[in-house]
C-alpha cells in the first residue's frame, strides 16, 4: 500500500492491486460514525481519510490509530489565565462557539511599584461614556501643582 500517485489514461485496466494501492487511498470515505468506519475498514493504511457524519469530523489514519484532522488555523479552545500578582481576575475557558470573557482589574491584587513620570496610567473618562483612556504619572503630578484648596464659605 501507499504506492503514491498514478496517471491514468482512457482504456487503462484497473486491477484489484491498482484499486487498493492508488484509488482507495486517494478518496475520503464517508461513514455514519466511527463504529461504521471500523467495521468497513478492517486494515487501514497510513494516510487514509474518513469523514464521520455523526460528529462532522474529518479523520485520518496515522499508521497506528484514527486521529481527528484539524486544518490550519482551527482553534480548539481558548484559556485565559491570570496570576495572583497580575492585578487581573476573571476569565473563562471556552472550547466551542463564540468566545466571550470579562477580565476585571483588581488593584488590590497588583504588586507595588516606584512611579516614574513616564509611567502610563489607565483611566475611565467619566465625561466620555467611561471610555478607557491613558495618561502619564507626570501629567497627573502636573495637575496637583496647579490646584489650590482654600476655605469655602457659603452665604445665604
Amino acid at each position: 500500500m501507499g504506492a503514491g500517485f498514478k496517471v491514468w489514461t482512457t482504456g487503462d485496466l484497473v486491477t484489484a492491486s491498482d484499486f487498493n494501492n492508488y484509488i482507495q487511498e486517494q478518496i475520503i470515505m464517508v461513514f455514519a460514525d466511527s463504529s461504521a468506519r471500523g467495521s468497513a475498514v478492517s486494515s487501514p493504511e497510513e494516510g487514509m481519510f474518513a469523514y464521520l457524519k455523526d460528529t462532522n469530523t474529518l479523520t485520518y489514519y496515522d499508521g497506528s490509530s484514527w486521529a481527528s484532522y484539524i486544518g490550519d488555523g482551527d482553534i480548539t479552545g481558548v484559556t485565559i489565565t491570570t496570576s495572583a500578582t497580575s492585578g487581573l481576575s476573571g476569565g473563562t475557558a471556552s472550547t466551542s462557539g463564540a468566545f466571550a470573557s470579562t477580565l476585571l482589574v483588581a488593584p488590590t491584587l497588583a504588586t507595588s511599584a516606584t512611579v516614574a513620570s513616564a509611567d502610563v496610567i489607565l483611566i475611565a473618562d467619566a465625561d466620555d461614556s467611561n471610555n478607557l483612556k491613558k495618561t502619564t504619572a507626570g501629567d497627573i503630578a502636573g495637575l496637583a501643582g496647579g490646584v489650590s484648596l482654600g476655605l469655602v464659605i457659603a452665604l445665604s
